[in-house]
């Protein structure tokens, strides 16, 4: 979206607001001053006047009293505000506090008999415990925000410093999914809709004036779980600002070495520089905007060139040359390769002599892509290690605009106004999607970026009296993300000399198992939120009360090129054996690498796009809190809010679905409403009527009876809100609260998958390995000329053959479609310990359903299973096994949920005296049924276990039980993988107590003065219990695997060193430097003995099984879910320490300069992979985080 068009836009939506009546309570970051005024006889005062005034810009706003003596204030911007107190006969009282974002303070009066002559003054008004509302909230002041030693000046880097929240920028809080957290700067969704985390590019930090996270118990304005709020700093009364520079670099030391870095730590240049200014607004002669009107601007810059590591595996010299003698696993079975040419009449072949491919039969191709491919840099056998370590160019700049503008019209109206915009490139020519030769700039492998974001928020504030108030918010917000790899202007394919019908640019993507050459889509998005919320609250008797609701209307648009320049696949089929008895290939024969050298692909294609998905949605949002204070102990909080969010739709009417209720018999798509194929454009005639030969129908919703835009409208999103606070004493409160939120699923988990539904989207194929239909025709056939790379084709002209496989898209089952609905408890117990200092100690609950959840439907019946059903061999085309043999689909339902529970425990001191300091544990078990992170796609299949995993259906599972869906989603519900169950982190900011005004050295002048005085320390630091982790879907227990510290052994294998985590599958014989008789009593050499280890006499995961003609099948169950426990073992822990030391310098009276040094890693403590699930072996000649990296900051502040 060009500038003008989307300033545009915003002029319409303001003119849309003007339009509406005012009704409805702002998310903007503003807090809320409010107490009780009482006599000396505990009596309230009714009537008084209170004014809240900002010390920094100078507004006021008054209010007064209610017949309860209650007042409140809201809608403030954080700050440092005095709260005055007037009633005649009664001394005036003077309290001052610093108020935070979203901040509910609780400044409580008592009122002496006197003149208001008479002055009380009170500093720190408010309590440093939350005395009167419900909901966990963590808040981070500017102070700690800058002071802080943060790894990348990125505001997300600080949410893990509030308990509860895994995950930085792509939250879980408290067990919940990415995607349900809302986070809002200036109350306008800085959410990227697509991913369901945060925007891409982040708000400058120094723009950031405080942020707010509410975990838990939050009022009925906030629709989400979990809530981020941001605001951005605005301009005072004095002229303030900043210049900063921050520099690390990998020369002198300031960079370690990684494990993985060699002898010399890899290129690091990085600098992060900006400025900021605030101050009234001033036109001599003409204004002077002094306590009125106001302006802030903000500029930060990054650029960074460095190179990143990757580790991969790649084909030894020898394996290009045709000898494939190596191939063998870390079991010790190798890999024989058949010659197909060999072929006989009965399928079988006869096996290269000495494994070895001859030079006349090698193909050129092998040659090209043998060029494109890295060395091994280790001489490690790929088939057991990662044998490449490579350093990759990796370029990343970035820029941020903020400005703000704020004005007070009158005492009762003023006017807020902030626009931001960032853009951000990124290059990287390797290890971001795989490892090309380092070099090779613009091949796969490689990876790019292109972001442009611009934010505006409007927020007007009116005071209809002195306890009625109205905030009204508008805002746009637009996305602009292009992605791809460095490859994507080549057309690779010619050099190559792939199949290219298109003639597309890009890196066809190609695997040879178990090697791949992968790429990544050409993807484009433009997302836009057009936002209007509008929220009042008022104050009557003992109740202060809040109303109000918004409205979003989302413009969504995605496209992905996906693979248009190719996809192409080496099995290994061509040198395989095959198995006539059991019409299957035999295990442990040919590779795909093998068919590579041959020129022999099993499957070609090249893809037809649809364009642009334009994705529409409209979410409103309604509520209604009542803060009831019943006596001045207790304070109750009752609330409900309703959410609806649109049905989803695309403007050009392209969201087609298939029907969950004709799967079974049709092969048929379903279009929204009443809206024919042959109306949507953008099909090509030829595409749909190749889609109608292979035998496609399409019907309409309205005639197939589902919802009219395919997915039902949940209009039941209805949360109550219900809190309580009990004052135990002064210092000590009891806190607990109940409710329930919604939330809708980030569209990556739709979209990426529903771009391959017929018939918008066509691969056009030449399926080889499927020549005749069945899975072992490319096992039992001699090759034709035709298969060769170079004679293969695609062919894309007129009316083309589609292959008869079953075909992919994605199932939405919408006919009870229901949003995210989480409830949530707590129960938490405070007491302030000392001055400013607070202890809190909650348990808190979250039970999660409503959730996406992939599921399986129309899969084929497992080979045990159809064997045993049968007596029969399963038919030569593997589809004729689903009850649909045209549909091969992922499905996805609502059915998915999560069950937490937490203690938390949190000691907190606010800045105060120099000092503030933040140490929390949290102990969490969260289960789950589904738990795609943000930006995936959210396919799952039956074995995974990292999250994306899909409910098996019944014929999945060994023997067929006759299980419900809930029963088999049973099977599929364990231990997040995401959340460890044992975390502590700690920061903190201290002043030295040296120099002037201090404890120690305060008489101390001259250059001494200077060098003892203005020291600071800041620290972050962290331990947390290894994730929850599986062993490999392909290998079975036969006991417990896991192993106490002291039992886990180091050896080396594969060529590097190793830890045992697990008792793990593999050769003992192959490890040395290790006590063999400890090894092997842990993993023994017979195979049949090890507490993890295949199935079947061969360890090939085949079960002898009889069939009805007296013959024996060796029959696989891989197809089947695994019996294994799922995340059942922790893997390594982890534990961090980030420090800064600052020095602190006054240059003039208002000029201040300050140096800081900080320590990444400051211990340089690496932290371990988790171990491979099939060996159960830790590579520790690699480490997951960063090395020690020092940094160097300047800072200069006016």
């Amino acid at each position: 979206m060009k500038l003008p068009y989307f300033l545009a836009s915003f002029s319409l939506a303001v003119l849309a607001l003007q339009l509406m009546p005012v009704a409805l309570f702002s998310q903007a970051g503003t807090g809320t001053i409010r107490g009780t005024v009482t006599d000396s006889t505990q009596a309230a005062v009714p009537g008084a006047s209170v004014t809240v005034t900002n010390r920094e810009t100078n507004i006021a706003r008054a209010t007064v009293t209610s017949s309860a003596g209650i007042y409140s204030v809201s809608a403030l911007p954080p700050g440092p505000y005095t709260v005055t107190v007037d009633f005649t006969g009664f001394k005036r009282w003077t309290g001052t506090l610093q108020l935070q974002v979203g901040q509910i303070a609780v400044v409580d009066t008592m009122m002496e008999v006197g003149s208001v002559d008479t002055i009380v003054e009170v500093t720190g008004a408010a309590p440093v415990i939350t005395t009167e509302s419900s909901e966990i909230g963590d808040v981070k002041t500017e102070a700690l925000i800058r002071q802080l030693p943060l790894n990348g000046r990125f505001i997300t880097n600080l949410f893990n410093l509030t308990p509860g929240v895994e995950g930085g920028g792509n939250p879980r809080v408290n067990g919940s999914k990415v995607g349900a957290t809302e986070m809002l700067l200036d109350g306008i969704s800085m959410v990227d809709r697509f991913g369901g985390g945060v925007s891409r590019v982040q708000p400058g930090l120094d723009t950031i004036g405080e942020f707010r996270i509410e975990t838990n118990g939050s009022q009925a304005q906030y629709s989400r779980p979990a809530t981020v709020t941001m605001v951005t700093k605005s301009g005072t009364n004095e002229f303030h600002g900043s210049l900063f520079e921050v520099h690390r670099n990998n020369s002198a030391g300031l960079r370690a070495r990684q494990r993985q870095d060699g002898n010399t730590a890899p290129q690091l240049i990085r600098n992060e520089f900006g400025a900021s200014a605030g101050a009234p607004v001033y036109l001599p002669g003409l204004y002077n905007g002094k306590d009125k009107t106001f302006w802030f601007a903000a500029y930060e810059g990054f650029r960074q060139r460095q190179r990143s590591f990757t580790r991969a595996a790649a084909p030894l010299p020898e394996m290009w040359d045709g000898n494939f003698d190596q191939v063998v696993n870390a079991a010790g079975q190798k890999t024989s390769i058949f010659d197909p040419l060999t072929t006989g009449a009965d399928g079988t072949r006869t096996p290269f002599a000495g494994n070895l491919i001859p030079a006349s039969r090698r193909s050129p191709f092998a040659a090209v892509m043998r060029r494109v491919t890295p060395e091994p840099s280790v001489a490690i056998n790929p088939f057991l290690g990662q044998n490449f370590d490579g350093f990759y160019p990796n370029v990343t700049d970035d820029n941020k605009i903020t400005t703000r503008f704020d004005h007070r019209i009158s005492d009762n109206d003023s006017l807020t106004g902030r626009f931001l915009y960032t853009d951000r490139v990124l290059r990287q020519e390797g290890g971001r999607f795989g490892a090309p030769p380092v070099g090779l700039a613009n091949a796969w492998g490689s990876g790019r970026g292109d972001t442009k974001i611009w934010s505006t928020s409007i927020r007007h504030t009116h005071l209809f009296s002195p306890t009625v108030l109205n905030e009204l918010t508008l805002g746009v917000q637009r996305n602009g993300h292009s992605s791809g790899t460095l490859a994507d202007f080549t057309n690779w394919a010619n050099e190559l000399g792939v199949p290219n019908p298109f003639n597309a640019t890009g890196w066809p993507t190609m695997s040879a198992s178990p090697f791949s050459w992968s790429s990544d889509n050409i993807k484009d998005e433009k997302l836009t939120g057009y936002i209007i919320e509008n929220n009042a609250s008022m104050v009557k008797g003992a109740h202060t009360i809040k109303f109000g609701g918004k409205f979003r209307w989302e413009q969504n648009n995605v496209r992905e090129l996906q693979q248009q320049q190719g996809s192409h696949s080496f099995n290994g089929a061509w040198t395989s054996q095959y198995d006539p008895r059991g019409d299957q290939r035999l295990p442990f024969t040919g590779t795909g690498l093998a068919d590579m050298v041959l020129g022999l692909p099993t499957y070609l294609s090249a893809q037809n796009n649809r364009g642009y998905f334009y994705f529409r949605q409209k979410e409103l949002g309604l509520f209604v809190q009542d803060t009831w204070k019943i006596t001045p102990r207790l304070t109750l909080d009752v609330g409900v809010r309703y959410d609806r969010w649109s049905p989803y739709t695309e403007a050009r009417n392209r969201f087609v679905q298939i029907d969950p209720q004709t799967i079974a018999n049709r092969f048929e798509v379903v279009t929204p409403g009443n809206v024919t194929l042959d109306q949507i454009t953008d099909i090509p005639a030829s595409q749909l009527a190749s889609w109608a030969a292979r035998g496609l129908t399409w019907t309409t919703a309205q005639q197939a009876g589902l919802p009219g835009k395919l997915i039902a409208a949940d209009n039941n999103n209805f949360g109550p809100r219900v809190g309580v606070a009990y004052r135990i004493a002064n210092r000590t409160v009891l806190r607990a609260s109940y409710g329930e939120y919604f939330w809708t699923m980030p569209l990556s988990q739709m979209l990426q998958t529903m771009r391959v539904t017929p018939p918008l989207n066509l691969r056009y194929e030449n399926n080889i390995g499927l020549d005749d239909g069945t899975a072992t025709f490319a096992v039992r056939t001699v090759p034709r000329p035709e298969f060769n790379i170079g004679n293969a084709r695609v062919d894309t002209e007129g009316l083309v053959t589609i292959p008869i496989a079953a075909q992919s898209g994605l199932l939405i089952d919408g006919r009870n479609w229901r949003d995210g609905r989480s409830q949530s408890w707590h129960l938490t117990f405070e007491r302030e310990v000392m001055r400013e200092t607070a202890v809190r100690l909650t348990y808190l609950g979250e039970y999660s359903k409503d959730m996406e959840q992939r599921y399986s439907i129309n899969q084929r019946e497992s080979e045990f299973n159809y064997v045993s059903r049968t007596g029969q061999n399963p038919p030569g085309n593997r589809d004729l096994m689903r009850p649909n043999k045209d549909w091969n689909l992922h499905a996805m339902n609502r059915t998915g949920f999560s069950k937490t529970n937490s203690l938390q425990a949190e000691l907190e001191r606010r800045y105060s005296n120099g000092i503030a300091f933040q140490t929390f544990y949290t102990f969490t078990r969260s289960l789950n049924t589904s738990d795609a992170g943000g930006f995936t796609a959210g396919n799952g299949t039956i074995n995974d276990t990292a999250g994306n995993i899909a409910v098996p259906e019944r014929v999945q599972v060994l023997g067929a039980p006759d299980l419900s869906y809930d029963q088999l989603r049973r099977l599929v519900y364990f231990n997040s993988a995401n959340i460890p169950a044992h975390r502590v982190r700690y920061n903190g900011v201290f002043e030295m107590p040296f120099g002037p005004g201090k404890r120690w050295a305060s008489g101390a002048s001259g250059f001494a003065r200077h060098l003892v005085g203005g020291w600071e320390v800041a620290t972050i630091g962290e331990w947390r219990s290894g994730m929850w982790r599986s062993v490999a879907p392909n290998r079975y227990l036969f006991g417990d695997p896991t192993l106490s510290a002291d039992e886990r052994l180091s050896m080396t294998f594969a060529g590097r060193p190793q830890r045992l985590w697990f008792r793990g599958d593999f050769d003992p014989l192959q490890a040395s430097n290790v006590d063999q008789n400890q090894l092997q009593a842990l993993v023994p050499v017979d195979r049949g003995q090890r507490v993890l280890r295949p199935v079947g006499h061969l360890f090939d995961n085949r079960i002898p099984l009889p069939l009805a003609n007296g013959t024996t099948r060796l029959t696989t169950i891989e197809d089947n879910v695994n019996w294994n426990a799922r995340n059942f073992y922790r893997g390594p822990g982890n534990w961090n320490l980030d420090a800064s030391v600052y020095k602190n310098f006054t240059i003039a009276e208002k000029i201040r300069t300050q140096f800081a040094v900080d320590f990444f890693n400051a211990l340089n403590t690496p932290m371990d992979v988790d171990p491979n699930t099939t060996t159960g072996l830790q590579d520790l000649s690699l480490q997951s985080n960063d090395p020690r990296i020092i940094q160097l900051r300047l800072r200069v502040s006016w």
